[in-house]
């Protein structure tokens, strides 16, 4: 073999190699640490441009881990909230984060954390899918569809 060929093949191995080397890298990121148990999403009338998104997270790592964002295309925004009390009144509020201890599960419920889904691009069915990408703090994420309920069958669970 000629020395361009020799390093003709030096580039192709070298690049294949980083190429395993990203992919094992995404296999080890966090999206691959956290169960989504039971996603659901609250069917709201035609009319109504809002909604929220639930399920539980178990997080298998060692390490505390955190959601950041979600995206949906059933929403043009998509922001992770939580409620609190404030002087007796129940208010929502955005928050950065969604904290995920180890080896613990955390529940976004109704009163508590969940995924706001506003400006709602068409109306929520019950029994529609809604697929959303859930981002965690490692820029890895995982891609989650979420059964619309509606209000009654939500009580059920």
């Amino acid at each position: 073999m000629n020395s361009i060929a020799c390093r003709g093949f030096g580039l192709a191995g070298t690049f294949v190699l980083s190429l395993l080397l990203a992919v094992n890298a995404g296999a080890d990121g966090v999206a691959d640490k956290i169960t989504v148990n039971d996603p659901y999403v609250r069917a709201v009338p035609p009319v109504v441009k809002t909604s929220a998104a639930f399920m539980q997270f178990q997080n298998s790592d060692m390490v505390e881990r955190f959601l950041v964002s979600a995206s949906t295309p059933a929403a043009a925004v998509v922001e992770l909230h939580m409620h609190t009390m404030d002087d007796g009144v129940m208010r929502m509020r955005q928050v950065a984060q969604i904290r995920m201890p180890p080896n613990e599960t955390v529940s976004l419920q109704p009163g508590g954390l969940h995924i706001m889904l506003f400006d709602l691009t068409e109306p929520l069915n019950p029994g529609d899918q809604v697929p959303i990408t859930l981002s965690f703090e490692d820029g890895s994420t995982k891609e989650i569809s979420a059964r619309v309920r509606s209000v009654k069958s939500m009580m059920k669970h």
